[in-house]
């Protein structure tokens, strides 16, 4: 406890009056800036009415209460909030905050971190995860270092096991410590790291180290024997070559020592004399780990052609304490190819990946995912754009430590390919025209195996649009055509859809809009005993405001037939719904700030009251 208190002190008293941060002089300034006393929020209610035919026995009715309101003391918030929903009540009010305080201070080419801030090493060591401690980064013309101390975790407890006096709650709160509740408490984690290298931020080589270690007396006993601590020892040698814009070349690797259990730890009988230092480094335990990690980067860039060539690998448990969660036991090779052609009227991508995991071969099965794409998109003005994609995504299983029955291997491909055509004509109203195409082929490969995967989809469309400003209409439609076939079914849609948009008023303060929408659809299904039917779907809304006032009302109608379609299932559904809502929100200064012009006119009347009250 008394540590806490120096070290909230230090901190305090020996940096704070250096300046030495934007961010404290930051907050100083939105402070004086702020109105001493300030309040918003806003008020509303909602009400609905629905029924549907497949769940009739749902509430139809629903209503809501809702207020909130926030309280503003210069630059504190105080934040209230009342939620009432069909017979459920919450309340939300402030509450004592947990502090997360950081510096960041500059000298020179030393940039310092006091209290709650992050870092960058390694992907593999340490990046990006916020500690609470002191570190230092330097960057000189040849040198460069990084360094930090502190926790990487804090310690919480559940709100029944938390021990602590009211007295050492707030100060965990001040310090940033304070984290009361959790599904699960975890322990406290101290972490050391250390960054060295050569080059600058276009060329350099560095190499780094993380020591990240739970400590097993941050929790109650209660929870010890049910959450295990751990232990990790993590290096890393980091690299990038560039030449000028145009070619850059990135590199990581990482190793990485993680005990999963600080209670399952081996006792070096041949090393007790030095044990002790051993340990600091890193704890064996009999479940420890060693494991590597890396990924490899080629990046060019021109005026027209930007691309790249990655590699990566993990192999599996690899574990950093001080690094997000991996992706792991896999590796990938990819690409990405842009062209900027035509001076920017036309863009080509090209898009290829492949992964392939059971890198330590003991997975049951091993598993290949090959994706790859070409977009291409052209454009001539505001007139026309035409975009054309294609994808594919190629599937593959191999033998693991089990061999795969041949009747039951993965072997598939899919294929998509798109079209969207646009044209907009801006005459004397604005007519916008486009068409859809889009093709789906999903493919099973494996002969052996059943062909019930064999889908092809094709869709067709086309939608038209118009505004007339001048009566404050606009109008869309359009048409669209799908077909599905497999082995075992067929079919077919025709949709018709329409779409209203009328603006009753439109003014600064004042908007009153009404819309529609509809869609209808013709089912056919070409199999034998199955009736061709509709599908109706319909809507009508309007939504009003004016000044600090918002209403809108929404009704819709709704019908879906029972038919087994292809790649989904769509059930019988009358489906109605109604709702109605409506908002007023506030914001008042009850305490303004004074400009300065005001503040110097009452100094001067203050000393003009003053100077006639003497001469009285």
């Amino acid at each position: 406890m008394k540590n806490r208190f120096l070290l909230f002190t230090i901190i305090m008293v020996c940096f704070v009056p250096l300046g030495i941060g934007q961010g404290i002089r930051g907050k100083i300034n939105d402070i004086k800036k702020g109105d001493p006393l300030a309040i918003s929020g806003s008020v509303g209610t909602g009400l609905g009415i629905s029924y549907n035919s497949n769940y009739p026995s749902c509430t139809p009715f629903s209503a809501s209460i809702y207020a909130s309101m926030n309280i503003s003391f210069y630059s504190f918030q105080l934040p209230f909030s009342f939620y009432f929903a069909n017979n459920t009540t919450s309340f939300n009010y402030p509450q004592l905050p947990t502090w997360h305080l950081g510096f960041m201070p500059t000298w020179r080419n030393w940039k310092f971190h006091i209290g709650s801030s992050s870092m960058h090493f390694s992907n593999y060591t340490y990046s990006g995860l916020t500690f609470l401690g002191a570190g230092a980064e330097y960057q000189g013309k040849l040198f460069r270092m990084g360094a930090f101390g502190g926790l990487l975790q804090q310690a919480t407890r559940t709100r029944g096991y938390d021990d602590r006096t009211a007295i050492q709650q707030l100060a965990d709160s001040l310090l940033g410590l304070n984290v009361p509740q959790s599904i699960l408490p975890q322990y406290r984690r101290d972490a050391v790291g250390v960054k060295l290298g050569v080059g600058n931020a276009h060329n350099y080589i560095d190499f780094s180290f993380l020591k990240a270690k739970d400590r097993i007396k941050s929790l109650p006993e209660e929870w010890r024997d049910t959450i295990a601590p751990q232990d990790n020892f993590a290096i890393g040698l980091s690299g990038r070559f560039a030449i000028r814009r145009w070619f850059a070349f990135t590199a990581n690797l990482g190793a990485s020592l993680h005990n999963p259990d600080l209670r399952d730890s081996i006792r070096l009988e041949d090393f007790q004399k030095y044990e002790r230092y051993i340990n600091w480094l890193f704890t064996p335990g009999n479940g420890f780990k060693i494991r590597f990690a890396g990924d490899a980067a080629m990046n060019f860039m021109s005026k027209v052609f930007n691309g790249s060539l990655t590699y990566r690998f993990i192999q599996p448990d690899y574990v950093s304490l001080g690094a997000q969660n991996f992706n792991q036991n896999a590796h990938s090779l990819g690409t990405v190819m842009n062209f900027n052609l035509f001076k920017g009227h036309s863009h080509l991508g090209l898009v290829g990946y492949i992964q392939r995991d059971n890198m330590n071969h003991k997975q049951m099965y091993t598993n290949q995912v090959a994706t790859y794409s070409l977009n291409w998109n052209n454009s001539i003005g505001n007139i026309f754009n035409m975009g054309i994609l294609y994808s594919g995504i190629k599937q593959d299983q191999y033998d693991g430590s089990a061999a795969v029955v041949d009747s039951l291997r993965i072997n598939s491909i899919v294929h998509t390919v798109s079209l969207s055509p646009t044209f907009t004509i801006e005459k004397q109203h604005t007519h916008t025209l486009g068409l859809t195409g889009n093709y789906v082929q999903n493919k099973n490969l494996n002969q052996l195996s059943s062909n019930i995967l064999n889908v092809k989809t094709l869709s067709v469309g086309a939608v038209y649009g118009i505004d007339l400003s001048e009566i404050r209409l606009s109008i869309n439609t359009g048409y669209d055509f799908s077909l599905s076939s497999s082995e075992y079914a067929n079919y077919h849609a025709h949709g018709l859809t329409l779409g209203l948009n009328y603006r009753i008023m439109q003014k600064e303060k004042l908007n009153w809009t009404i819309s529609y929408n509809g869609y209808a659809a013709y089912n056919i299904q070409k199999n034998d005993g199955v009736a061709n039917d509709f599908s109706l779907s319909n809507s009508i809304g309007s939504n009003f405001s004016y000044k600090k006032h918002a209403a809108s009302l929404y009704l819709s109608l709704s019908n879906f037939s029972d038919m087994e379609r292809i790649g989904q299932r769509v059930q019988t559904s009358l489906d109605t719904r109604f709702t109605f809502s409506y908002s007023y929100t506030f914001a008042a200064r009850l305490v303004k700030k004074k400009t300065k012009e005001q503040r110097e006119a009452a100094r001067v009347e203050r000393a003009t009251k003053k100077l006639d009250k003497n001469k009285l």
